[in-house]
């Protein structure tokens, strides 16, 4: 029986890996954030007004 070899995978394989990888975290990341409810969604727009209010 021949022992079968691992060979590493090329660079441009675990560059491929990666990309996918990284696309993959943030489609997931998008998915969470629209899961949330809309005030929650967009904290970062809003702007404190004086008197304690605040704006879009």
């Amino acid at each position: 029986m021949k022992n079968k070899k691992h060979r590493k995978p090329s660079r441009q394989a675990q560059l491929d890996a990666l990309k996918l990888e990284s696309e993959r975290d943030l489609r997931d990341l998008i998915r969470r954030l629209l899961a949330l409810p809309m005030n929650q969604r967009t904290h970062f727009l809003r702007t404190r007004l004086p008197g304690g209010g605040s704006s879009l």
